[in-house]
This record gives C-alpha cells, sequence and structure tokens, in this order.
C-alpha cells in the first residue's frame, strides 16, 4: 500500500526529531527530508502546530486500526479490549509505527501540552474499557504501563528491549491476563 504525501510528511518530521532533534523540527527541515517545498508542504499543513496536531490524531487512528482488528480475532475470548491493546502494541513496535507515535509526541510536548488531550482521551478510553473487562485496575493499569514503558523506552532511548524481549514481555503480561 503506497503512503499517502500527509504521511510521507510525517515520517520526514518523525526523522527530523530523530535525527536532528526537537529544535530542528520546522517546516523548512521537514520539506527538505520530504523532498518538497515549503510551499508543497504548506498546502497540506498550514503551520507546526496543524503538523504535530495531525500527527497525532494520525499515529492514534493506526494505533487504533489495529487494535479493532486485534478485537475481532479476540471478540470471544476473556477480556478481548485488553488483549487486542496488547497484540496491538506488538504489532506496533513490528510495524515501526512507534516512530511515528513516540516523536508525535514528543513534539507535542514541546511545543503545546494542550495537543497532549487525544492521547489523554484515548487513556481514559482505554481505563474505561479495562474496566469493564478486568475486575482489577491495578491489572489493568499494570498492562498499560507495560505497553507504554515498551514504547517510552523507543521514545528516549533507555535500553530499549529488542524485538524478542518485547515479545516476551508481552506474551507474560497475557498470561497473567488469563491468570488474573
Amino acid at each position: 500500500m503506497s503512503k499517502t504525501k500527509k504521511e510521507e510528511i510525517f515520517e520526514a518530521a518523525a526523522h527530523t526529531i530523530l535525527k536532528e532533534g526537537l529544535h530542528q523540527l520546522t517546516l523548512q527541515q521537514v520539506a527538505e527530508h520530504a523532498n518538497m517545498t515549503k510551499a508543497g508542504l504548506l498546502y497540506h499543513f498550514s503551520n507546526k502546530e496543524e503538523l504535530i496536531q495531525k500527527m497525532n490524531e494520525h499515529a492514534i487512528v493506526c494505533f487504533r486500526q489495529q487494535l479493532e482488528n486485534h478485537q475481532e480475532t479476540y471478540k470471544n475470548e476473556k477480556a478481548p479490549y485488553v488483549r487486542a491493546y496488547i497484540m496491538a502494541t506488538l504489532d506496533d513496535l513490528d510495524m515501526q509505527n512507534t516512530i511515528q507515535l513516540c516523536t508525535s509526541m514528543l513534539a507535542t510536548m514541546s511545543f503545546d501540552e494542550a495537543l497532549l488531550n487525544p492521547w489523554r482521551d484515548f487513556y481514559a478510553e482505554f481505563k474505561s474499557k479495562a474496566a469493564e473487562e478486568i475486575n482489577d485496575p491495578a491489572l489493568s493499569q499494570l498492562i498499560r504501563l507495560v505497553c507504554d514503558g515498551i514504547w517510552f523506552s523507543e521514545m528516549f532511548q533507555l535500553e530499549p528491549l529488542n524485538r524478542e524481549e518485547k515479545t516476551l514481555l508481552l506474551h507474560r503480561i497475557l498470561h497473567i491476563l488469563e491468570e488474573g
């Protein structure tokens, strides 16, 4: 499946943040990394704030799609939403969407904290849906924080786990879910 121009721009923004740092996240730098003119970039996004906002929205939409796919797979199992969240996390790491997810959050934190509201809503949704499926709030938060920890270790390059370690950890969490 080919990428849209906006997806190419999101990747260019993520590349800029990862390779050159947040201070270099300018529309000009993103345009150069996307092999387009700044005017071409401005056709899609009127300013840096809009680019960051749409980057966040895109990351959430992509994760939601993975989540929905897994929910369908696990609809007849215990805690289908939570199980889908764990598996979508693993998929996200495999598909390298994590880079965009992490860089969009980093950019948001440095630019305008209010842009984190879609993430806050997403986490509130997780908490609510997990509470419907799991009677133990500590277990649902443990699951979310393990998934977050994997993403954040990638985001900040704090001894990120390799593929095998991530898989083992997430499968262990699935096992705990089954026991709980």
